[in-house]
């Protein structure tokens, strides 16, 4: 509420009553976490371009094969994910950012040593990946968690855009490195280095010194399943929540459906290397970076909903360009880095401002769950899209199922430009949650 004989800033306009708080940078606390958070994404990118690369280069998988692999990483967000959202809420989340990322070093060193032993199968690297997918879903919970509880609320859209930039240059130096480690060493090297990466994240996280508290709860525990059910509907009846919930549900079924089909694109039907994979997939990453720096400075001109329908509108067309790449290598690299470039760009200013406002929204002491609820119903969509892109992929060719793909991703947008979410001016006071 407005208080009498002042207005609302419009967006755009800034409160001269209001000094600047510090920034982040000078946050110690923060600074370190940045660090761990920053290199657990490194590896994760390291894993992402090399897990694949081990199933289609070492393994000989097709698409169908490649597909099962993407799918059983994100098996675990539809079976896995509500009840670590409660888990995340009666516990403290760093420590389970410690854990996950010494159990994913631990795997990633495994993984070569049976390779080089010869004893990896196709079968046993779908278990790793169901691994792999379930130590992710217990980090990327407890990391949404914890940042409010780091820098306080009203920091959010910095720290957020502050991450999604270290995401960016994961995601630049991750792939681009990667693929430079492949072709100089080996796929299974490769994997190595991804060990390595998520050790240091779990020595940098350990470095924090801020301990939060133990949640307190309202009363004794309730029983988990009232607790997951709870959180659901609190998203279906929000509604931004629930817009943000099914927008994203619709557009992860067909980006990895594409992700899927990408590196067989890339390398097969395109003839490239993984290097020009590896590069393309960091220039996506660049666009990233260039979008966080943007985020803050477009909602402000715009207000946080347009800010989200402008950049997902940006990345839906740029993934629509991915299908048309072909003939001359210049060109190939020109439609296919210039398409990652803007989905870089506008899919990162859309996905920073979204999670802020998930974040202003939704009560400290239930922010686990909640994020638990959008993750299931956003990324769980994630293993039906990886079978959907490998058996579209065999039944129709690579270049005719990335057309289904960008066709998706264009009902996606709609879903959230005719949405309360898109008229959005500023971002909306705390809801009330009711668990009863």
């Amino acid at each position: 509420m407005t208080r009498p004989g002042r207005t609302r800033p419009q967006p755009g306009a800034e409160d001269p009553a209001t000094p600047a708080p510090p920034s982040l940078w000078r946050h110690r606390d923060f600074t370190t976490y940045w660090l761990g958070e920053s290199a657990a994404r490194i590896g994760v990118q390291v894993t992402s371009l090399a897990l694949p690369l081990l199933a289609v280069v070492e393994l000989d998988a097709g698409p169908t094969e490649a597909g099962l692999l993407n799918s059983a990483q994100f098996v675990p967000y539809l079976l896995l994910t509500l009840f670590a959202g409660v888990w995340v809420d009666r516990l403290r989340p760093r420590p389970f950012l410690i854990f996950t990322n010494l159990a994913r070093a631990l795997l990633l060193a495994l993984l070569p040593a049976l390779f080089w032993l010869d004893a990896l199968t196709l079968a046993g690297l779908y278990a790793a990946g169901l691994v792999i997918g379930s130590l992710a879903v217990l980090y990327d919970l407890s990391s949404s968690t914890y940042l409010p509880s780091l820098i306080g609320k009203d920091r959010l859209a910095e720290g957020n855009s502050r991450i999604q930039g270290s995401g960016s240059v994961a995601r630049i130096a991750g792939p681009g490195v990667g693929g430079f480690l492949v072709q100089l060493m080996s796929v299974p090297a490769t994997l190595v280095v991804g060990a390595v990466v998520h050790l240091f994240s779990a020595i940098a996280l350990f470095a924090v010194r801020t301990r939060e508290e133990r949640p307190v709860a309202d009363g004794p525990p309730k029983p988990m399943l009232r607790e997951i059910a709870g959180s659901l509907r609190f998203v279906v009846r929000n509604p931004y929540l629930r817009v943000a919930a099914f927008r994203a549900g619709f557009n992860n079924l067909f980006f990895m459906a594409m992700q899927t089909l990408l590196p067989l694109f890339v390398l097969r039907e395109l003839g490239e290397s993984s290097g020009t994979l590896g590069l393309v997939l960091a220039v996506g990453a660049v666009g990233s970076l260039i979008g966080a720096f943007l985020a803050v400075g477009v909602a402000r001109r715009y207000g946080p909903g347009r800010a989200i329908v402008l950049g997902f509108g940006l990345g839906s067309f740029s993934q629509a360009l991915v299908p048309l790449a072909g003939g001359p290598t210049f060109l190939v690299l020109a439609v296919l880095l210039g398409s990652f470039l803007l989905g870089g760009i506008g899919t990162t200013v859309g996905n920073i401002h979204l999670s802020t406002l998930t974040q202003t929204v939704t009560p400290a002491r239930v922010l686990g769950r909640t994020n638990a609820a959008l993750r299931f119903l956003t990324w769980g969509t994630m293993p039906v899209g990886a079978l959907l892109g490998g058996w579209t992929g065999d039944l129709i060719g690579l270049r005719a199922a990335l057309l289904v793909t960008a066709a998706g991703f264009t009902v996606s947008l709609l879903l959230v430009a005719f949405s309360p979410v898109g008229r959005l001016t500023e971002l909306p006071e705390e809801a009330r949650w009711d668990d009863e």
